[in-house]
């Protein structure tokens, strides 16, 4: 019996859209959690004079 995987192009296609999918999964949790990350340590308390003044 012959059970060996022959790799093909749809293999290859659906192996290469996976790991691109998850590797821009990763980057968009890593985006969001630098994103918060900055928002958060942005001085609010120094720019509502500036927002106030509006």
């Amino acid at each position: 019996m012959n059970n060996e995987v022959r790799p093909t192009w749809k293999l290859a296609w659906g192996l290469w859209w996976r790991i691109a999918l998850i590797t821009l999964g990763v980057y968009a949790i890593i985006g969001a959690i630098v994103l918060l990350l900055g928002i958060s340590l942005i001085p609010w308390e120094s720019l509502t004079g500036i927002f106030s003044a509006l």
